[in-house]
């Protein structure tokens, strides 16, 4: 019965994430809610605390579910780089099953950075959190000799990071799909270079 509930719980969370995600946290109405994770509203209060509640799993574990598609790329590739070339890849160029072209964390940071300190602060902490499990990853990179020591491996994160959220804004736009691999070797080829 435990295992059940637990499965319910993760379902009606990713339910919900893809909710926020597509609307954010102040769009996203109690009844948008109630139709999307297919709860009445106290079920929802009683499992989750509040919206907000719900809102702060959903946050967390789409950083989970960013993480956990990262490996599985780089659990089919040789090394560090081709794997995260295949997650941009994949981000970027199939969007078919996303309900943003946005980064869930860089929609909070901006829904929150002056409405509700405690979200905001939660948006920035995965943030910090997803940043550090990126340097690991270059970490291991350098060490593999993939990329120079010339750098820290949290400057190499944080350029993965502002050209992949770069990227991803700018393939929202329509016809510029042709772009996507040209711009995606650019980026890695710019990392190999610093």
């Amino acid at each position: 019965m435990a295992n059940k509930i637990k499965f319910e719980r993760e379902t009606v969370v990713r339910l919900a994430s893809q909710l926020f995600w597509e609307k954010g946290f102040h769009a996203t109405s109690t009844r948008d809610l109630q139709e999307a994770v297919n709860m009445r509203p106290g079920s929802i209060y009683a499992a989750f605390g509040s919206k907000e509640g719900l809102y702060i799993e959903s946050l967390k574990d789409y950083t989970v579910q960013m993480q956990t598609q990262i490996n599985e790329c780089l659990s089919t590739s040789d090394n560090i780089l081709d794997g995260l070339r295949i997650f941009v890849e994949d981000v970027v160029t199939k969007k078919e099953n996303i309900p943003s072209a946005i980064c869930m964390l860089v929609k909070a940071n901006c829904e929150f950075a002056e409405k509700d300190s405690r979200l905001y602060q939660l948006s920035l902490d995965l943030a910090d959190k997803f940043e550090s499990y990126l340097s690991i990853l270059f970490e291991q990179a350098i060490a593999n000799n993939e990329l120079s020591n010339n750098i820290p491996a949290q400057d190499y994160a944080r350029f993965f990071e502002v050209q992949f959220t770069g990227l991803r804004g700018y393939f929202n736009r329509p016809g510029v799909e042709s772009l996507a691999q040209p711009m995606i070797n650019q980026m890695f080829k710019i990392m190999k270079s610093l």
